[in-house]
């Protein structure tokens, strides 16, 4: 593919200006042709030509027409580029910006046949040489993708055979690999230079695994630029491979190459996907039966546990990952398993050898108690997850490190209470500890016990009735109330309610429940079944 920028840069005369339809520079120029001063205007046009115009040329054609007229239908009939000699009015301008056609005044005293000569003669000589280095450019790495080179290999080789700097970023702009020098003038980190644009240009073009699109972006320093193409993958982009040069340097060697290089990367990206699903698979069967002690013996598990690569030693801890409660925008759909790999980057950085499996909705990863401060960690795992879910908000429940193979389902019990109370009790917090959830634990493990729900129905049963029937909200104020150490006029003000409303409600509470607030007992027993409320709707 030659681009009207290449022809700009390589066939047209210095001192060559571009008038308008900047846009349009990187639309693909097939062929020359040239205004002809008697019907028809232009030899017959297929599409992809540029037009060799001279201004005063067309009164001879047809006195009725003018630049404007001629440019519009040369567009309609497929032409891409104009280059002109002559006075160029504004409104031909205009024009060219609005159907993205670029229009190139040529210096006056340039003879129109020899520069349309020049350039044919440039675009046979270009396809000539294009299509034998292409050969050789696609022969080299795809043969490195072929052999295992990996993305990092790919790259620094097309770096070596283009003589220019070369990257490879994944689908969200992170560098993962560079090769070859920068250029003094150039900022030190160039690739991530209108990445938004990049992303925008990947989104809006047909990638086709043979052949992906190619554009020219900025780099923050006059006079460079870089070629960027996206890398296909079976579902999506997996990612950009740019080459970095001044702007004479990007020529079509140069887009070829990074095409090229996109392509040998899907290969090794849609190989090394393949792999992680497989291993995903084996991972996440591995994890559910661990969690729901769906095994036969120990022994086997700890041999399975080696060969996946998990450290399963005398105490494991189970964090559980999943979106804090009620955010402003849901997870995507099967977030877990983009959160899968967000867990096992965040191990790599950290070289801990966890087992992270999607599990019912959420992340759940089994690691060696050595984690050091799970708080710490925790909240590193879910700044790490975000990503992986647009910036939704991820809490993360941890259990307490238990002993054996069984001690795996007990710690994941609790890291799922420690999330659901965590939650309930304060939904802005992104990291929970079964260990600080206090007396909330011994009411946890009671609340399975028909006596402690016999004393929850008998204490507050009847508070429970009037607010279900009556749409009431006693039992919310008994616990503004409690929490704000029995002031009704705090209570109020956390309630956001007149005061004499709060001291309505506690007579309320009092006669509904043939209680008295004033007793030191009641008290008591009423804070006590407003936890164990908390306990049974988070384990509900």
């Amino acid at each position: 593919m030659i681009t009207v920028m290449d022809l700009w840069r390589g066939a047209l005369p210095a001192g060559t200006d571009l008038l308008g339809g900047r846009a349009g520079l990187e639309r693909q120029v097939d062929w020359a042709t040239s205004l002809r001063t008697r019907p028809p205007a232009f030899e017959a046009i297929k599409g992809g030509e540029i037009a060799f115009i001279a201004v005063r040329s067309i009164k001879l054609l047809d006195e009725r027409l003018d630049l404007t007229r001629v440019l519009e239908s040369f567009a309609e009939k497929g032409g891409v580029a104009a280059a002109v000699v002559g006075d160029v009015a504004a409104a031909s301008i205009e024009l060219a910006d609005r159907l993205m056609l670029p229009l190139l005044l040529l210096p006056e005293q340039c003879h129109l046949a020899d520069v349309h000569q020049a350039t044919t003669r440039f675009i046979l000589d270009q396809r000539t040489a294009l299509h034998d280095r292409a050969q050789e450019l696609q022969s080299e790495l795809m043969e490195l993708a072929l052999n295992g080179a990996g993305p990092a290999g790919i790259v620094g080789r097309l770096s070596q055979l283009l003589e220019l700097p070369a990257a490879w970023q994944d689908e969200s702009g992170e560098l993962r690999h560079e090769a070859g020098a920068l250029p003094a003038a150039v900022p030190a980190d160039p690739w991530t230079f209108e990445m938004s644009a990049v992303r925008r240009f990947a989104d809006s073009s047909v990638v086709l695994a043979a052949n992906p699109p190619v554009r020219e972006f900025a780099v923050g320093a006059p006079g460079f630029a870089r070629v960027v193409a996206p890398i296909p993958l079976r579902d999506g982009i997996g990612g950009f491979i740019s080459v970095l040069g001044a702007e004479g340097d990007l020529g079509q060697l140069a887009r070829l190459g990074c095409a090229r290089g996109a392509s040998a990367c899907a290969i090794e990206l849609d190989r090394e996907r393949a792999v992680l699903a497989a291993r995903d698979d084996l991972e996440g069967e591995f994890a559910t039966a661990l969690l729901t002690g769906a095994y036969g013996s120990e022994a086997s598990m700890l041999e399975r546990a080696r060969r996946v690569g998990a450290s399963l030693g005398d105490d494991s801890v189970v964090m559980v990952v999943r979106p804090s409660a009620r955010p402003a925008v849901p997870a995507p759909q099967g977030w877990p398993e983009s959160g899968v790999r967000s867990v096992q980057r965040w191990a790599q950085r950290r070289e801990l050898p966890v087992l992270a499996a999607a599990h019912q909705g959420a992340v759940v990863v089994i690691a060696g108690a050595g984690l050091g401060d799970l708080r710490r960690a925790a909240a590193e795992l879910a700044a790490d997850c975000r990503s992986a879910v647009g910036g939704v908000p991820l809490a993360v429940g941890i259990g307490r490190p238990k002993h054996g193979l069984g001690g795996i389902r007990t710690s994941h019990r609790e890291a799922e209470q420690a999330l659901g109370m965590g939650l309930k009790l304060d939904g802005a917090t992104s990291v929970v500890s079964f260990a600080d959830l206090g007396l909330h634990r011994l009411l946890y493990s009671m609340a399975q016990h028909p006596e402690v729900h016999e004393f929850y129905r008998d204490s507050i049963g009847a508070l429970m009735d009037y607010d279900e029937k009556g749409g009431g909200d006693l039992l919310r104020t008994l616990d503004a109330f409690f929490r704000c150490h029995g002031s009704p006029t705090e209570t109020a003000q956390r309630l956001k309610l007149h005061r004499n409303t709060v001291l309505y409600r506690l007579r309320r509470i009092e006669e509904v429940g043939h209680l008295r607030l004033s007793d030191p007992d009641t008290r008591l027993n009423l804070q006590l079944c407003l936890r164990i409320r908390d306990v049974l709707q988070a384990s509900a």
